[in-house]
């Protein structure tokens, strides 16, 4: 049997068991916990590479902007424990980074005003949150497609418009945390990384799983990059020749899609899992890959930059990136549906 045909029946497995827990939940027979404030849950059905942080960080940065006062529920993943974590009170004080987990920490640092929790259970999460923040007016519930315990008032989900699909079938043999037809779970669907890929595709795939549900178009842009004290370089001026450019990512070649748009060559591009915890081998590897180049500087995703920025043995830049959804009616339809919504 050839490993793609050994994958098959596991993900026939996976699927069986995904199915069947959705089942327990429609029956009653595991229970849906409502939170005490509108819930909007962010998620995708793709494992990873979908851009739901910097959608997260857009959202509640938006929702500030409206008056509205967000929390953030997560679960941190690749974090140190697995106990509740409060990675910011939303009034300064942060976790550290290995105890909140990188996207937390990247949401923390860029939203001081919003309180996040992260916690396996996001009805725990929700609790303690709103212990410490009781003024929340909404919950953003990252990475909570397939987290159905908790009640959410709007469903919003992520579609890549590199890979729409996610390979076409459920892990390990593709990237699809569920079939496509779960895509009718949601209220709100939108194509993110619009500017790297036409939409369209993506966009039919959601009106053929999902009929009826609003499509939207979100594109990401390059804010910057930045230097350890958060100073802003220009590309160009780079210090020395060359740079090793580090990307632990669920798909790293979108961060050499962004150094390509931003006309930068790295002497080596070295690619890690996702939620990688940077240790002795890894800096090692980091280390002699600019010794054998010749490298003066690592350049690194945001979201790796906070794990290095302790360890790195070479001066560290971070590329930072942002969201936004095209269509300007977007919040006013996810508004409107929350609005409605019992809390």
């Amino acid at each position: 049997m050839t490993g793609d045909a050994f994958l098959h029946p596991l993900a026939a497995a996976y699927g069986a068991g995904v199915a069947a827990r959705l089942a327990l939940y429609r029956a009653g027979l595991f229970r849906v916990h409502r939170a005490h404030r509108p819930v909007v849950s962010i998620g995708n059905v793709a494992a990873g590479g979908t851009g739901k942080t910097p959608f997260v960080r857009w959202l509640a940065g938006e929702l500030l902007a409206r008056g509205l006062k967000p929390g953030i529920l997560t679960r941190g993943y690749g974090r140190q424990g697995r106990g509740l974590v409060i990675v910011s009170d939303g009034e300064g004080r942060l976790a550290p980074v290995a105890a909140s987990g990188d996207e937390p920490a990247i949401l923390a640092r860029a939203l001081p005003r919003v309180p996040i929790v992260a916690d396996a259970s996001r009805r725990r999460a929700a609790r303690r949150l709103l212990e410490i923040a009781p003024d929340t007016s909404v919950l953003l519930l990252d990475d909570g497609f397939s987290h159905v315990g908790l009640a959410r008032d709007a469903d919003v989900v992520l579609l890549d418009a590199t890979d729409p699909d996610a390979g076409g079938a459920l892990l390990p043999a593709g990237r699809l945390r569920e079939p496509l037809d779960a895509l009718a779970r949601a209220d709100l669907i939108v194509v993110t990384k619009s500017e790297q890929a036409d939409p369209v595709p993506a966009a039919a795939l959601a009106a053929r799983h999902a009929p009826g549900v609003p499509v939207f178009r979100a594109v990401t842009e390059v804010t910057g990059v930045f230097d350890g004290h958060g100073g802003v370089v220009r590309p160009e001026h780079l210090p020395g020749p060359t740079v090793v450019a580090v990307a632990g990512l669920a798909r790293p070649e979108a961060f050499a899609a962004t150094l390509a748009s931003l006309g930068i060559g790295p002497a080596a591009f070295l690619s890690f899992r996702d939620h990688i915890r940077y240790g002795a081998a890894e800096i090692g590897r980091i280390a002699r890959a600019a010794a054998e180049t010749g490298a003066t500087a690592v350049l690194a995703t945001e979201k790796d930059a906070v794990k290095l920025e302790s360890c790195c043995p070479l001066p560290l830049f971070r590329v930072e990136v942002r969201m936004r959804v095209v269509e300007p009616d977007f919040l006013h339809a996810l508004l409107a549906r929350v609005a409605r919504q019992p809390s």
